[in-house]
């Protein structure tokens, strides 16, 4: 080297180093999640997390001019609290360790004292405080103190209990023209430290907190203090790292590392953050793999054992379960266990050393079905236990999915809000049929599943997270690995399907009839659909018929015609009995809750009366009314109160109404007298919205019919519901709805009709349509249909079931109108 010539060493900006550290932390929860890991990574047994949110009131003027106070979290004098008990940092460690940025501390000592493998290797977790707030404090007591004298390096026990507090203000780093050595932070040496001490005096008010500190062994560890928040924590923020923290352990029994999670504004909301146990489970699969083996355990848990051996003991008699592990043995025993080299799992054109770069891992996971059919046959079928549909479904909504733990912490985004990185459903949506139906065609829903893939860095080093941390790069390796999960996720399908089809199978012997059916439906399907393929393609004389074609003769297939007719009847019947046992089910607790209705609408009158006269005895209501604003008088808002009161016991009148007994009896019903009673019920609603209901009978003679009253009541209910509607944001004057009837030879002719918007444009050409089920134009502002479409059918459907009676639409332009046609029976 000449005299000319320096050797130059780079420089790093202090903000672009700030700036790649935080690239690492995009969200404010995965810098949390990356501060609690380092917790682990210190031989934590506990790690708290505390936030110490304030709130101010900030005022906003609305579009309307109108000023509102909105209350905001006050993020200059909030803060968040990380504290462990792990084994803490001395002066030396802090200065030469946590302050060097990308530190190959872990990566080369990759294991702590106590045997954990550490879960950061980078060096820039740091950099987490940063993302969360501007300033931070940190005081942390060590089990070991690191001496160094000359090139000698030791530890030795903090037997003087010291302490060391560091503190750095991340805002130091944006100075104009700063490097990385520019930046300092302060580090102060305490002697005397309690940790245990200095937390419950922090602490002495809440006592939720105190009793966790209490119970803690707290002879070394750290707190971290962060202050001047980034962020606005608001309750949905909260909710969610909350969720996140519990899903960041592997669903097992509680470990060696707890995770305490407090709002001091509300200790109550949250608390200790618990693993996803569950045992409710159909399936439960373990399975681990090493060296090309693989071992896996099954647990079957979706059939009632008993009611197998005393009622379905007949699928034993079938070949397939006459093997293991099918047989009645094999399932009375809590696990069922087999081996499997992977050459029996994976084709032989697998790259061999690709597969030993894969390493060990554990694979375990649950089948949990969502529902059992409604359909009894389908019951019958198959012996299931009891589940409660609900809470499965709430349970895989929060844990399902298979998600992927390194070294016990999870990695994201693997089966995050429904992420499908095994493409499960893909699978699926290509053999959708059902475990029973047939041999080998079944397939795993992927909101069935739920599962944990356990990897480690010491024994799966080909698997490398993506520089943003956002999973892990999808090299071959990777792939081959996510193959061998599928094929293990096979196994549980191939044992659930086969026990499922002998079922089906044990099903059809004894139900001939129903597999009768089931098969001539198919047929049918079949006759149809190349009848539909052969006019929808004229056959050509030169062309041969395909091997599945057959010719059916013109009987056959309008017999194929017939059925699929009836089908689609018995189809629509059904769905009116599933709406009509609904309907039904909300009349029963209607019923059952009557008694305690009548009770609270006899006192819902009364009581403002009661407070008013009370009231009057201490507060002159004149005074008040010249003093007070009116929204501010007691006496305005008591009378507020009471018409808010009247409405409501005009609503539980009319309820109540509906399940007097004789209103379900067939008595001789006069028009007449039953309009008048109509028009009481419903005079309050009506006078509410300012509409008049005139009834107009037109002649003298007798207007009576044989009838349920409670049928008249679902017509004349339904019809005058809609009217309301018609006229809601139409005519703000003269809305009127208008019932006359009068008698027509051997009927009675009812005439009801309203002056509203009329028929939605879309049933200009077809009004009748209004009558079939599930139609309805009642929508929201976004084109949802919120009507039930219910209404009109029920009415028609009532009216047709009196000897033929008939109902038909007069007028559809400016109003609706009706006439119905009650025959009278001689």
């Amino acid at each position: 080297m000449s005299n000319n010539t320096l050797k130059v060493p780079f420089k790093v900006s202090a903000r672009t180093a700030k700036l790649i550290g935080l690239e690492n932390f995009s969200t404010e929860e995965g810098a949390i999640i990356e501060l609690v890991k380092n917790t682990y990574d210190a031989d934590a047994t506990n790690c708290i997390l505390i936030f110490d949110l304030k709130y101010h009131n900030e005022k906003i003027i609305s579009s309307e001019g109108v000023v509102i106070e909105n209350r905001k979290i006050d993020k200059s004098i909030s803060t968040i609290y990380i504290i462990d008990n792990g084994v803490g940092m001395c002066g030396n460690i802090i200065q030469n360790q946590w302050m060097t940025i990308g530190t190959d501390n872990k990566l080369y000592e990759y294991t702590t004292e106590n045997g954990r493998i550490k879960t950061g290797a980078k060096g820039i977790g740091r950099f987490a405080l940063n993302r969360l707030g501007m300033l931070t404090n940190m005081l942390s007591i060590p089990q070991l103190i690191v001496k160094e004298e000359d090139d000698d390096i030791s530890t030795i026990d903090n037997s003087e209990n010291l302490g060391f507090e560091w503190t750095v203000d991340w805002k130091d780093f944006d100075v104009k023209g700063a490097v990385v050595s520019d930046i300092e932070a302060l580090l102060t040496e305490r002697e005397n430290i309690n940790l245990k001490e200095e937390l419950i005096t922090k602490y002495s008010s809440f006592t939720r907190i105190q009793q966790l500190i209490n119970k803690t062994d707290f002879t070394s560890g750290t707190i971290i203090e962060i202050s001047e928040l980034n962020d606005e924590w608001d309750e949905d923020k909260l909710n969610k790292l909350f969720s996140n923290l519990e899903m960041l352990l592997p669903p097992e029994e509680q470990k060696d590392f707890n995770i305490d999670f407090f709002l001091l504004n509300n200790l109550e909301e949250y608390g200790q953050v618990k693993r996803a146990f569950y045992d409710d489970f159909d399936y439960k699969i373990n399975a681990s793999y090493e060296n090309e083996i693989l071992n896996v355990e099954i647990l079957r848990n979706e059939l009632d054992i008993e009611v197998l051996e005393n009622r379905y003991s007949g699928i034993f008699d079938f070949d397939i379960m006459k093997k293991y592990p099918y047989r009645l043995e094999d399932f009375k025993k809590d696990t069922i266990k087999f081996t499997l080299p992977t050459s029996e799992l994976l084709s032989d054109k697998i790259d061999k050393d690709m597969l030993k770069r894969i390493g060990k891992f554990d694979f375990t996971f649950y089948f949990l079905k969502n529902t059992i059919s409604d359909d009894q046959d389908d019951v019958k079928k198959y012996p299931y236990k009891n589940i409660n549909s609900a809470n499965r479904r709430a349970w895989l909504r929060k844990f399902g999915g298979i998600k992927i733990f390194r070294d016990d912490f999870r990695i994201r985004p693997y089966g995050e809000n429904g992420d499908d990185w095994l493409r499960l459903g893909e699978r699926q949506a290509q053999s959708p049929g059902g475990a029973g139906q047939r041999l080998g065609g079944y397939r795993i829903r992927p909101n069935q599943i739920a599962g944990t893939v356990k990897i480690s860095r010491l024994n799966n080093t080909s698997f490398q997270d993506k520089s943003g941390r956002e999973g892990l790069i999808e090299n071959d390796e990777f792939e081959l690995f996510k193959n061998i999960l599928l094929e293990i996720i096979s196994l549980f399908e191939k044992d659930r399907n086969v026990v499922m089809n002998s079922l089906f199978r044990l099903n059809s012997i004894r139900n001939l009839d129903v597999e009768m059916l089931r098969i001539g439906l198919k047929e049918a399907e079949r006759i149809r659909k190349q009848k539909q393929e052969r006019a929808e393609k004229p056959k050509n004389d030169d062309e041969p018929n395909s091997e599945e074609s057959t010719d059916y003769s013109d009987s056959e297939e309008q017999m194929a015609d017939t059925i699929f007719i009836l089908e689609k009847s018995n189809e629509k019947k059904d769905e009116e009995l599933r709406l009509l046992r609904g309907l039904a089910s909300v009349g029963l607790i209607i019923s059952s809750f009557a008694h305690e209705v009548r009770s609270l609408r006899a006192r819902l009158v009364p009581r403002t009366k009661f407070l008013l006269s009370e009231l009057k005895k201490h507060l002159d209501e004149v005074k008040l009314s010249e003093e007070l604003d009116q929204d501010d008088n007691p006496f305005y808002m008591i009378n507020l109160m009471r018409d808010e009161d009247i409405k409501l016991k005009h609503w539980l009148d009319y309820s109540l109404s509906t399940l007097k007994i004789d209103k379900r009896e067939r008595k001789n019903l006069d028009f007449s007298k039953y309009f008048e009673n109509f028009k009481a019920n419903w005079s309050k609603a009506l006078e509410q919205r300012n509409i008049s209901l005139e009834l107009k009978k037109e002649d003298d003679e007798e207007h009576t019919v044989r009838a349920f009253e409670v049928n008249m009541d679902s017509i004349f209910n339904n019809l005058l519901s809609n009217s309301i509607n018609a006229h809601y944001g139409y005519n703000k004057e003269g809305k009127k709805i208008e019932i006359s009837w009068k008698k027509n030879e051997n009927n009675i002719e009812i005439i009801f009709s309203d002056n509203g918007k009329g028929l939605d444009g879309k049933y200009k050409d077809m009004p009748e349509e209004i009558f079939n089920l599930n139609e309805s134009s009642k929508t929201d502002n976004k084109g949802n249909k919120i009507g039930t479409g219910l209404g009109l059918y029920i009415v028609k459907s009532i009216i047709e079931e009196y000897n033929n009676s008939s109902i038909s639409i007069l007028k559809i332009d400016e109003g609706l109108t009706f006439k119905i046609s009650f025959k009278i029976r001689k």
